[in-house]
């Protein structure tokens, strides 16, 4: 940690000094790191976080992690999906993140490329728009032409940029140790655990090559529906720095709002769109993980086309099941079955309390049983859900998050462009299919030799694994793990303590000192040195040495 203070030192102070600015100065305190701060801020200051307006407390968040620049907007972005982690005013407004950033010059632009491909920009294009048509913090895109006559939209990573998140990430791994030893929430929802998952994220969205792998895969499975528009990406004109893909160019989401096409209908388009989506996430298995209106567009004959796959969402055959499983169990009245659905896909805490959370899905079931489609809107239930798990400490992976997300921005969409359109409504056909894929002969039988073939293979290791721990037991090599949560904390209030005690010793010396040189200078008999001002020289000395220690518990940010 030492050395990545040193490394980062000047970065550090920069994420203090912001935490400070925006009312978090109480949590740079707690944490141990008020001894980064400046000799001044740490005076003026406040640090005991109860100045702080609560009504603005998203606002402020929100305008802290965009001043930290583009990691910490992703970071953002990330956790305004968790609302079973964060309230839902905090969610909403990380939702209002925006990159503020300036585009890169063309110059630079070019000499990215010239690197990428090893030759001129001219060499590789007919023709390359300097103006960049889109700009954010981590790339922005340009409108090209192949020489071979293709439109295309090539995307470019902005210089330095991995450095520069690769540097915050470890600071990000710092601070959330450093919390999780201080704030019991900061355990119960496994901070360290969510900045892993956004440094995988993260990770992913600058290589380009796995964005270009993503949308080919969506663009084979969408390659027979001509309603479908994914576009191609040219792997030879591609890298792990510059993405060159198909130029999409089509109606706008706000042209169906405010001026809707003749050639267009609202209401095909909604059924395509939902339909489209979940083929997506319970057929393909990979989703678009940021349906927004930016990342859409729509064309005559009510086709629809998707593009920027930089975030996508992953579900497995188990994780498909779970999902359909949920929206079953709430349909069907069926408490048991939600209990052991949210059991399966969530991550529970070790204290939970079964009875209680089976009575707040008991809840959910009389909210949503025998509604009819029509009456039940997928963000709600979606939210309820969420508002459980959040209730009760459960951890739910991200790609339930990321498709929770999705699916409330989609419904969001098409509620405006046609009210009639019902998601649950569309997907109850798709629940059919996988409840009935689920019953088929062919499936329960692999899923029946699957379990026997783990029953065998653990019986077959059982020996061996009760063999060593036997002789580890007999050579005492046994190790047994103790974790003391709060010992961190207690240590923290002893150096408090020891602190202020030694603050206290300092001043009863000091005062002894200054009698005994008084009294001696006072009563004592005359000597070589009386014309030398002691009583000055040793005051002097005295108060140096108690400013040396009141400066060092001081800068502790433990008194």
């Amino acid at each position: 940690m030492i050395g990545k203070h040193i490394r980062h030192i000047k970065r550090y102070q920069e994420i203090v000094s912001v935490l400070v600015k925006y009312g978090f100065g109480y949590i740079v305190k707690d944490v141990g790191l008020f001894h980064l701060l400046s000799l001044p801020r740490q005076i003026v200051s406040d640090f005991s976080g109860n100045g702080n307006d609560q009504k603005s407390l998203g606002q402020r968040i929100r305008l802290m992690l965009e001043e930290l620049g583009p990691t910490f907007i992703k970071l953002g972005q990330l956790l305004s999906l968790r609302t079973d982690i964060l309230p839902e005013q905090i969610a909403e407004a990380m939702r209002g993140l925006q990159d503020r950033v300036t585009p890169i010059n063309a110059q630079s632009v070019k000499q990215i490329m010239q690197q990428e491909f090893g030759t001129a920009v001219t060499d590789v294009f007919a023709q390359f728009d300097e103006q960049c048509i889109a700009a954010a913090s981590i790339a922005q895109a340009h409108h090209a032409k192949l020489i071979t006559g293709e439109e295309v939209a090539v995307k470019i990573r902005r210089p330095d940029i991995e450095s520069v998140v690769e540097n915050d990430i470890e600071i990000l791994w710092d601070l959330a140790s450093l919390v999780e030893k201080r704030y019991e929430w900061a355990r119960t929802y496994q901070i360290t655990d969510l900045v892993e998952e956004f440094s995988l994220a993260i990770r992913s969205e600058l290589d380009y090559t796995m964005e270009a792998r993503t949308t080919e895969k969506l663009y084979d499975f969408f390659k027979s529906d001509v309603n479908v528009i994914i576009p191609k990406v040219y792997r030879d004109y591609s890298t792990a720095k510059v993405l060159t893909l198909d130029y999409v160019h089509g109606y706008k989401y706000e042209e169906l709002i405010n001026r809707p096409p003749k050639d267009v209908s609202n209401k095909i388009i909604c059924e395509r769109l939902v339909r489209s989506f979940l083929d997506q996430a319970l057929i393909c298995g990979i989703f678009h993980g940021d349906p927004h209106p930016g990342n859409l567009f729509f064309f005559p004959d009510n086709k629809i086309g998707y593009i920027d796959f930089g975030q996508v969402g992953h579900l497995n055959e188990s994780m498909k099941r779970d999902f359909g499983n949920l929206i079953i169990g709430l349909m069907k009245g069926n408490t048991e079955l939600l209990f052991r659905t949210i059991s399966t896909m969530t991550v529970m805490p070790d204290d939970l309390n079964e009875r209680q959370l089976k009575g707040d899905l008991e809840g959910l079931r009389e909210k949503y049983y025998r509604l009819p489609f029509k009456e039940v809107h997928i963000g709600k239930v979606i939210s309820d859900v969420f508002a459980v798990t959040k209730k009760h400490h459960i951890g739910i992976p991200k790609n339930y998050t990321l498709l929770g997300k999705a699916l409330i921005t989609l419904e969001g969409l098409i509620t405006s462009l046609d009210s009639d359109t019902n998601i649950l409504e569309l997907a109850e056909p798709y629940g059919q299919r996988l409840l009935i894929r689920r019953l088929d002969p062919s499936e329960l039988s692999k899923k029946i030799l699957m379990n026997g073939y783990d029953v065998v293979e653990n019986s077959m290791r059982l020996p061996s694994l009760l063999r060593k721990t036997l002789t580890h037991l007999y050579k005492g090599k046994t190790r047994v793990e103790m974790k003391l949560p709060q010992l961190e904390v207690l240590l923290a209030k002893l150096d408090r303590a020891a602190n202020r005690i030694s603050f206290s010793i300092m001043l009863l010396s000091l005062s002894i000192i200054l009698a005994s040189i008084i009294l001696g200078e006072t009563f004592g008999s005359r000597s070589l040195i009386t014309n030398v001002p002691i009583i000055g020289i040793a005051v002097t000395i005295v108060l140096f040495m108690f400013m040396i220690v009141l400066l060092s518990i001081f800068r502790s940010g433990r008194f």
